[in-house]
Order: C-alpha cells, then sequence, then structure tokens
C-alpha cells in the first residue's frame, strides 16, 4: 500500500499553526542574511518581507536534518492573509504536474465554487518565463467567508518552489501582490537555475486504450530491471544548456515542464481513495500513467521499461527517492494499476530496488536480494 504524506494540510488556511521547529538563522535547513532567506541545500533565496507579508517562520516540512523538504511561513500583520512557500526535492519534479496537484489541493480544502481567474507565465527573480502563477477566486474555508488564493510555481534542477497565499477576498489585490513579490524576489545562486515554464496543458479523455491485463515479469527479469529504472526517468536531465538565465533540457520526462499536453485516462481505486490517471495526449510521446498522490512530490508512475526493451516498470517517486516495483509484459490496466497501489497485487508490489538522491549529486541504490533468487 502507497502511503502518502498531503502538503494540502500543511499549505491549508486552517489558521491554526503547525508546529515547525524554529531553525537557526546561521545553520541547518535555512540562513538568514538581510532580506534574504536562503535554502542552505539548493542556494535558494526568497525575500523576507513580501508586499503586506513578514517571514515568520522557516524549518523542514518532513525528514529533518535532510534539507530536501523546505517550507516557510508568511504571514500579515493582521494574521489575516497568509503564505507559504514550499522548497523541495521531488524525484519527479515538473511544473505542470505541480500546478495540477496544487489544484486539486485547493478544490479540495476550499470548496466546489473556487474558479481559476487568472493562468500565465512570469518572471521570477528577474527571469523570464521561470513560473507559472494563478490567481484563484470564490473558495471558501467557511461558509459565506470568500477566499482568493494565489500560487506559483518553479522547476530549477530536480528541485521544485511552490509558492501560495491566500485571503479574504476584499484583500485580494494584496494577496497578489504578495505572491508577485516573492516571485520577484527569488534568487538562484546555487547550480540549480530555473528552467523555462509552461502552462498546464490538459486535453479531453484520452482516448480508449484499456487492453487486456499484462502479465508480470518474473522476479529474474524485473530485477535486471530495477537498478538502471531507479536512475532513469523522474527528474532525470538530459543535455541541459543554460541559455542566459533560464536552463533548456533538451530531454526532459514527460510532460517535459508543461511543454506537452497531458489527458486523463481514468480513475484507480486505490482502497483508500480515488485517484486520476494522467497521460500523454498525443502518442507520439509513447504511453507512461502517472497518478499524482499528494501536491507534496508523491507520484505513482508506471513507465517504458528501458532496460529490458520492451514492457513497462511500475515507480513511486517521493522526495529524494524513487523506489521501483513490478515489471510487466504491456501497460497494466487501470484495475491491475489500483491493486498495485492498494496491496491486492502483492507481487507486483514488491519493491525491487530502492534509491536516495541528494542534492550534491549522490545516490544510493538499495536491491532486494529476495527478488533475485
Amino acid at each position: 500500500m502507497v502511503v502518502t504524506r498531503c502538503l494540502a494540510l500543511l499549505l491549508s488556511l486552517a489558521f491554526a499553526q503547525p508546529t515547525w521547529a524554529q531553525v537557526d538563522p546561521d545553520a541547518g535547513a535555512w540562513k538568514l542574511n538581510g532580506p534574504l532567506a536562503t535554502v542552505t541545500a539548493g542556494g535558494f533565496g526568497i525575500p523576507a518581507q513580501a508586499g503586506a507579508l513578514s517571514l515568520s517562520q522557516t524549518g523542514e516540512a518532513s525528514l529533518n536534518g535532510k534539507g530536501v523538504d523546505n517550507v516557510a511561513q508568511y504571514e500579515s500583520d493582521d494574521h489575516e492573509i497568509q503564505g507559504t512557500v514550499y522548497v523541495f526535492y521531488p524525484r519527479y519534479a515538473d511544473t505542470a504536474l505541480a500546478t495540477w496537484a496544487t489544484d486539486r489541493a485547493i478544490r479540495e480544502r476550499f470548496g466546489p465554487n473556487v474558479t481559476l481567474a487568472a493562468d500565465s507565465l512570469v518572471s521570477v527573480g528577474g527571469i523570464a518565463h521561470a513560473g507559472v502563477r494563478r490567481i484563484y477566486q470564490k473558495g471558501e474555508l467557511t461558509p459565506g467567508k470568500s477566499l482568493t488564493t494565489a500560487a506559483g510555481f518553479v522547476r530549477a534542477g530536480s528541485w521544485i518552489i511552490a509558492v501560495r497565499v491566500s485571503g479574504p477576498s476584499a484583500r485580494n489585490a494584496d494577496v497578489e501582490t504578495a505572491l508577485d513579490a516573492m516571485l520577484a524576489g527569488m534568487r538562484f545562486d546555487g547550480k540549480d537555475k530555473p528552467m523555462a515554464a509552461s502552462p498546464l496543458k490538459l486535453a479531453a479523455p484520452c482516448p480508449a486504450t484499456e487492453g487486456k491485463r499484462a502479465k508480470l515479469l518474473k522476479d529474474k527479469a524485473a530485477s535486471s530491471n530495477a537498478l538502471l529504472a531507479s536512475l532513469l526517468g523522474g527528474s532525470i536531465v538530459i543535455d541541459d544548456k543554460t541559455e542566459g538565465t533560464v536552463t533548456k533540457a533538451t530531454m526532459l520526462a514527460f510532460p517535459e515542464n508543461g511543454a506537452k499536453t497531458l489527458c486523463l485516462r481514468g480513475v484507480v481505486d486505490t482502497g483508500q481513495r480515488k485517484l486520476d490517471v494522467l497521460s500523454p495526449a498525443s502518442a507520439d510521446d509513447g504511453q507512461i500513467a502517472l497518478i499524482l498522490l499528494d501536491d507534496a512530490g508523491g507520484t505513482f508512475a508506471v513507465e517504458p521499461a528501458l532496460l529490458l526493451g520492451k514492457g513497462f516498470v511500475v515507480k513511486h517517486y517521493g522526495i529524494g527517492t524513487v523506489d521501483v516495483l513490478g515489471s510487466y509484459d504491456a501497460m497494466p490496466t487501470l484495475a491491475q494499476i489500483g491493486d498495485i497501489m492498494s496491496g491486492a497485487d502483492k507481487q507486483g508490489g514488491i519493491i525491487r530496488s530502492s534509491t536516495t538522491f541528494t542534492p550534491d549529486g549522490k545516490s544510493t541504490i538499495n536491491i532486494n536480494a529476495n527478488t533475485l533468487k
């Protein structure tokens, strides 16, 4: 069974303060230096003041001491407007996927009346077309109290920077100003620079492609794929070049930071919740199934098995981690994917390899020896 952590709970405006560790300004995940707070592991700076909002707390949302799951909270003097900057290191990093997952979280949190009022590309830290900016209106935390939520997304290397600001609709201008100030005030002093972004493109439901049930490959065949499969796909960038201040990569995992169009293949039932399955809208982009588990980097994927040259491999991407599960001779059906995720398909859900990645380029791979027999 796949266990997820939902960032929506962390970022939601329950107005009850989450319990975060207050970091030492000269050590730990964040460093405070005058008008900037900088993520130590990535070298990303965010402004201490953003419009009417002031930085109030910094820390790590999880994986304490790893520096790959960083969070900063802002609030206005009257506590009516709150904001969050989340800097995390998912192994399937993509601004379009981050946009989709956050859109779902906002609608689930703030009700069925939420509308998307604006969707555009913006400059981030003076770098053109580096961020996605979205404005949501008519949300409600409590009946009769309308909220505006502004969100922004940036990818730099394998990092995602997600920004959210929410406040009363009467303070709409202040909410938008705060978001824009956060994006404009970001700095990228480390090796990872912003990649060119594209707005989320979602087509109509995918053409019907459900075939017969796929066959699980035997352990030896699946395990031979486990090593390479853990190192390829997701956040891997091949032949990236920096043109000016924006990084352009010639090969990225689908949907290529929003350059490719997604479609909804259907829904899987994990036994705990029902989740949408995203796939390429164009046959030219191949076959892949993506299930976004949360808005904090959790992604369940079924991808082509590159090492074997045929078939598909199942992966669970997290923050700094990739677990490789079973391999199949064809794309599994929606029912099969649901069984793998729920644990009903025990063989398909066995972890064949587990790899941990760190921002300094190091990786640790663990192979399940029991599957080599």
